[in-house]
């Protein structure tokens, strides 16, 4: 399978092999003119704040990026290819970064530079951060520059390398995926965050299944700069958007039959522009759902392994008993605690009449929306909630224990108490942005009163929003009491996220 994938890579372009690009390959006034920037379409519609951008950047240009994706029966084969071109006289430093997915894995990463193929080695994997050894140094990191950290839904590859003047590099990479069902869909995301406006962008995403594809949506491009992208139409048929509202992004072409359907994206720079001025367009989001069949489920079986896929449907809804744990400290100031209230709206709009809830606020201090117990699920409830919500308000520091405890507390009383039902699930959903100031501050020893507390009575997920939380405490948090953690970027859509 390895040697298919970078056998299709090596197909991308014709200068894939690394030969140094001649002059009068690009022309000859190609690293001083923009008219041989390769737009895709004609110099003269490009508009000047497009070529004041490329004018003024001194980093190698990424003349193309091709990204393919063959999902094959939910099985996701994901090819990048990525030719970046150093315009100037004087050598530069290039820099390769590629989102990738937190639960895929890199089967091959290669570069060609003037002439030179390096070719990467395949560790194992360790503490989700992926590595690998070339003769040019590289690490898997954070946007920001800084190592990835556990628990976050994708980590973003990089690599950097010194690209000789009016020279070129490729960077190829590939990875494989398992998609899971959520929520009654398989979703499949590709993050375009090049960080600078492309010449040539190509996304082409296949599905193929033996099963027929019942349902395909395509959803508008997710973070983006922090809006909504430009949308256009698109062609094909059985596809169906999020709500009757909902545009497909600018340039998406869809050909669809019974078992295969092929999306392709590609926005040329001046569409690019219309997104994001910086490069970022943001998550190309696709979800699909196939035909089930009642019984034991499906299995597939590829390369002496299998998958055993396992929806049954129509299984009765089971009550929940939930206790929401909500950060209100300072740092919460603006876009957070906004997502914050939009997500629990939401949240409160989706729990059913024979669920329970409860809201428990802390900053310095722990507050209790009704303290003793949890409030069935009625028109009057859900009002006075909203209520709460709206006068939530950040301020003080972030007690993490204190708030985890009188979460846990409150939880275990009710569960002994007359009203609760044996046939209910239990669980706490907490929500921080920011690592412990305020009470107990070391970590082993907040785990330890976290487990103390629950005594395996329920479960504990936990939500990181932003870029400043202890995602390692978290996932830790969760995973030692029967739940899952989940980072919400801070322009992201929070409310979607936690559903369901």
């Amino acid at each position: 399978m390895l040697a298919f994938t970078v056998a299709v890579l090596l197909c991308f372009s014709p200068c894939v092999m690394g030969q140094k690009p001649s002059d009068s390959e690009f022309g000859e006034d190609y690293f001083s003119d923009l008219s041989n920037f390769d737009f895709g379409i004609s110099p003269r519609r490009v508009p000047r704040q497009v070529k004041a951008i490329l004018t003024k950047e001194l980093k190698p240009h990424i003349r193309e990026l091709t990204i393919k994706t063959t999902i094959i029966s939910r099985y996701a084969f994901t090819a990048v290819y990525c030719a970046m071109i150093n315009r100037h006289s004087v050598g530069a430093e290039g820099v390769f970064q590629f989102p990738v997915p937190a639960d895929a894995y890199i089967t091959n990463f290669t570069m060609i530079i003037g002439g030179r193929v390096y070719q990467s080695e395949i560790k194992p994997r360790e503490k989700k951060k992926v590595k690998q050894d070339t003769e040019s140094a590289g690490t898997a990191k954070n946007k920001d520059g800084s190592p990835p950290t556990d628990g976050e839904e994708t980590e973003v590859f990089s690599m950097a390398a010194s690209i000789p003047g009016r020279n070129q590099a490729i960077f190829m990479l590939t990875y494989e995926q398992l998609l899971r069902r959520r929520l009654g869909r398989y979703e499949h995301v590709t993050s375009l965050r090049p960080r600078q406006l492309i010449s040539r962008l190509t996304l082409d995403v296949i599905i193929v299944d033996h099963a027929a594809i019942t349902h395909l949506e395509v959803l508008p491009l997710r973070n983006g700069g922090g809006r909504a992208a430009g949308a256009g139409s698109a062609s094909g048929s059985g596809t169906s958007l999020s709500n009757g509202k909902a545009e497909l992004p600018i340039t998406t072409a869809i050909k669809q039959n019974k078992n295969f359907c092929r999306i392709t994206f590609n926005p040329n720079i001046v569409q690019q522009v219309k997104i994001a001025t910086n490069g970022n367009l943001g998550d190309f989001v696709i979800r699909y759902d196939v035909e089930r069949e009642m019984g034991i489920g499906d299995i597939q079986v590829m390369n002496g392994h299998f998958v055993h896929y396992f929806a049954p449907k129509d299984l009765p809804v089971v009550p929940k008993n939930v206790v929401f744990v909500i950060d209100t400290s300072a740092s919460m100031l603006g876009t957070k605690i906004r997502q914050t209230k939009d997500a629990l709206f939401t949240i409160l709009r989706d729990l059913r009449p024979d669920d329970r809830f409860n809201f428990i606020s802390f900053s310095n201090k722990v507050k209790v929306w009704q303290p003793g117990r949890l409030v069935p699920v009625t028109p009057l409830s859900v009002r006075d909630a909203k209520k709460f919500i709206y006068t939530l308000g950040p301020t003080g520091g972030t007690n993490i224990d204190g708030a985890i405890r009188t979460g846990s507390s409150l939880l275990r009383d009710f569960l002994v108490g007359p009203d609760a039902s044996q046939n209910s699930v239990s669980l706490i959903i907490f929500l921080t942005d920011g690592r412990p100031t305020v009470g107990e501050l070391k970590s082993p020893a907040i785990l330890g009163n976290t487990r103390q507390a629950v005594q395996e009575k329920f479960c504990v997920f936990t939500i990181g929003l932003g870029n400043d939380v202890d995602y390692r405490l978290l996932e830790r948090m969760a995973l030692e009491n029967c739940g899952m953690m989940r980072r919400i970027h801070e322009d992201a859509d929070a409310s979607a996220m936690l559903k369901g």
